[in-house]
């Protein structure tokens, strides 16, 4: 985020350096660039942009710190309702897993491994053995309902 705000920035600032653009094949008409672009608007496009991001920033460590506590203390619901928060600020495989962890404790287990796969498309190893875990589980099951 930081870095396509650094090159925008960079990219408004060489078009307001410049003093003209040329157009046309056999005749050239000089335009004057610096009247398109105010910096003053940069600066505050700039500046919203990073307090968007520092907004997002706090909310990703609020939900992420919500989401662990309530997974620790097996408080499933809350852990589904901060998850689902958690993954829509930045979709982390441990949030995939945890919210899938609470999926299967309360029963749900397509949505578990639904979201352990999303998990372990993520790298996150606990996803990937809870994904095998559930799987051989929803086997046998189905095998006992026969």
């Amino acid at each position: 985020m930081r870095k396509s705000v650094i090159v925008l920035a960079l990219m408004c600032l060489v078009m307001v350096k410049g003093n003209a653009q040329t157009y046309g094949y056999d005749s050239y008409a000089e335009l004057p660039t610096t009247d398109l672009y105010d910096t003053e608007v940069m600066n505050m496009s700039l500046s919203a942009y990073r307090d968007m991001a520092a907004k997002r920033d706090r909310l990703f460590r609020y939900y992420a710190e919500r989401t662990v506590n309530a997974f620790h203390n097996h408080q499933w619901h809350d852990v589904i309702s901060n998850g689902n928060h958690l993954i829509s600020i930045v979709p982390v495989s441990l949030g995939y897993y945890m919210r899938g962890a609470a999926y299967e404790a309360l029963g749900y287990y397509k949505e578990a491994l639904s979201d352990y796969k999303k998990g372990k498309k993520g790298d996150c190893p606990e996803a990937a053995i809870a994904y095998n875990a559930l799987k051989a589980k929803m086997k046998e099951m189905k095998k006992r309902k026969k």
